[in-house]
């Protein structure tokens, strides 16, 4: 195996992770029905990849403010702690099953932080 290293190993990545979230019954409703990701999800893929680029590589490019699109979903129908550990679950297992390295621990910590932060300053 080896490590993340192009915006085509997130993009796989991000595939696998919606693949997973979507035959999950219980967090698939935000993307189906709170939200129309699963009518877009090429598109959405794109804006990911490009938030984890600037995550991962310091690219740049993601303008998007990530926090206040998740508390705006929180208000349609709050997170459970549940929802953050099965999120976690199936990210770290879609990078899992093809990636090793540095750039695979970084993600894993920043997605980590970033369902860490959206816990304490907004969901409990």
């Amino acid at each position: 195996m080896k490590d993340i290293a192009t915006r085509e190993d997130i993009l796989l990545i991000i595939r696998e992770f919606y693949k997973k979230l979507l035959e999950d019954d219980s967090i698939n409703f935000y993307f189906t029905k709170l939200t129309t990701v699963d009518k877009h999800l090429e598109e959405h893929f794109e804006i990911l990849a490009t938030f984890w680029e600037q995550s991962i590589f310091l690219k740049g490019g993601y303008s998007n403010n990530m926090f206040q699109i998740h508390k705006d979903l929180n208000e349609k129908h709050a997170f459970k702690k549940k929802h953050f550990d099965t999120w976690l679950k199936h990210f770290y297992q879609s990078i899992d099953v093809y990636f090793i390295g540095p750039n695979v621990e970084k993600m894993k910590t920043n997605a980590l932080n970033m369902a860490t932060v959206m816990q304490i300053k907004y969901f409990n």
